[in-house]
């Protein structure tokens, strides 16, 4: 196969002609035709070669990055045509591109220095028939030299190493550019310790809230995820179908996620879906297999769509209908629910699914909440990643009702600061939290709620706030006092 190179020049004036008889209305018989000039068209078999990111842009990469922290970039080596053989390009570090840059461009562009890069060792390879190779990863760290508000770049020229490719000067080069921002902080206190869970009633908190909640010491952010409490999975009475995304508060905070959600997860906090049945035969122990796959789907697209980090499932409110819906079982059953939980976790192993322990769901132990896929079994401890037992719970439960669980993820002991008289957390249960069951579930956090707030005091079983009980908190589970930067965030969405 042939490609050509046309010389724009002699085409465009060509075209013009050709446009302005056209639009003189004359016919066929006016035209007259002259013998084509072929001198604009040059016929090549050179395969061309170039360099790109993963959305194929060319020559440059921009990339915010942290303060003294540390990142890649992926390039790819393209070509115009497949060839018949193949070839190899090697990434070189080419600080003098950057000084013809800025000499162009009038910018004072500092090149990151080579010592802070880790080029591919292997080269970028096209094989034959290919018009795009794998990618290779460039590597680069910021140290304390590299500040806020400055922009750094990586230079970077490709060189032919074997095979027939060629590459212009100007394909060759590429800049990536790393915009320097603010370090927000973060809330990774260490792989050892206790991770506190947020379990927030969007109805009328905000998200927001648990920004202003950090350890004094090491300046890390008290709480590790948030659910939000709560979506609903509701049976549609005309299709019989199940859905969710229907609570108005949900919705709204999932569309202005930039603002409400993308903060914390940018200081690596989990955002998780919190799903409760609402007064329909739609529940999560009693889906049908083909209507859990439906509904597991269904949460994918949103999880992928407002980049949540999982599911909560909270099996409470179902109402039973006598005969049940097609698609559904007419009774709960901890068997059904392992097996939509099982779905979910199948379809993104990659996100948090987190049991309430309520419910139908209060006990997995049984035989059929074993999952058997493709020969393989799959214990509730498989699928499920953490779980929350019931604030105020009285009967004995154990991670043995959710066989495979590890310890350190059984939430055993959890709080609601939404009460009158609040059950503040023991010292003697956050003992037990921080030396082995490593998860802690706090429902109900308002800075407005009218007792018990952030800063008033609950006539109850003992005085404190809500700040005063996030404190004990801290100074238990991490050895840290807790800083309360004095900010509250009301739910702005009424």
């Amino acid at each position: 196969m042939k490609t050509y190179e046309i010389m724009k020049g002699k085409l465009l004036a060509l075209t013009l002609l050709l446009s302005a008889g056209i639009a003189g209305g004359c016919n066929q018989t006016e035209i007259e035709m002259a013998p084509a000039d072929n001198s604009a068209i040059v016929s090549t078999t050179v395969q061309k070669g170039y360099l790109t990111d993963e959305n194929a842009q060319r020559g440059y990469l921009t990339v915010e990055v942290r303060e003294a922290q540390s990142g890649s970039a992926t390039l790819y080596l393209r070509a115009t045509k497949p060839s018949d053989g193949a070839s190899a390009v090697k990434l070189n570090y080419a600080p003098e591109l950057l000084t013809v840059y800025n000499d162009e461009t009038g910018n004072e562009y500092e090149a990151l220095p080579e010592t802070q890069l880790t080029l591919p060792t292997e080269n970028l390879t096209l094989e034959a028939g290919s018009q795009k190779s794998a990618g290779a990863t460039v590597s680069y760290t910021l140290t304390a030299d590299q500040t806020e508000g400055n922009t750094y770049v990586i230079p970077l020229r490709a060189e032919v190493v074997s095979g027939t490719m060629e590459i212009n000067e100007s394909d060759a080069e590429y800049l990536i550019f790393l915009n320097v921002v603010e370090n927000p902080g973060d809330c990774s206190k260490g792989d050892d310790k206790s991770k506190v869970f947020c379990v927030m009633e969007t109805n009328d908190v905000n998200p927001l809230n648990l920004l202003s909640f950090k350890l004094e010491d090491s300046g890390k952010y008290l709480y590790d995820a948030l659910v939000l409490f709560s979506d609903n999975i509701v049976l549609d009475q005309t299709t019989g179908t199940v859905h969710a995304l229907v609570n108005e508060p949900i919705k709204y905070i999932l569309n202005n996620r930039e603002k409400y959600l993308k903060p914390l997860q940018d200081r690596g906090m989990k955002v998780i879906l919190g799903i409760t049945p609402y007064h329909t035969h739609a529940g999560i122990a009693n889906l049908m297999p083909a209507t859990a796959e439906a509904f597991a789907k269904e949460l994918k697209i949103i999880c992928d769509t407002y980049s949540l980090d999982g599911v909560f499932f909270d099996d409470e409110y179902t109402e039973l209908q006598n005969p049940a819906p097609t698609g559904f079982y007419s009774e709960l059953s901890a068997e059904a629910a392992a097996d939509l939980m099982y779905r979910v976790k199948r379809l993104m192993p990659d996100r948090w699914v987190i049991a309430y322990c309520l419910g139908a769901i209060k006990n997995m132990s049984s035989e059929g909440c074993t999952i058997v896929d493709n020969g393989v079994s799959h214990q509730p401890g498989d699928y499920i990643d953490y779980v929350m037992v019931d604030y105020g719970e009285l009967d004995p439960v154990s991670p043995a009702l959710y066989p495979g669980l590890p310890t350190d993820r059984f939430g055993m002991y959890s709080y609601n600061f939404n009460r009158d008289a609040p059950n503040w957390p023991p010292v003697s249960e956050l003992e037990e939290v921080r030396d082995s069951y490593k998860t802690l579930f706090i429902y109900g956090m308002n800075p407005y709620h009218k007792t018990g707030s952030f800063n008033t005091t609950p006539v109850g079983r003992e005085p404190m706030t809500q700040v005063q009980a996030l404190n004990r908190v801290s100074e238990t589970l991490f050895g840290e006092q807790l800083v309360f930067d004095g900010n509250s965030y009301p739910a702005d969405w009424d």
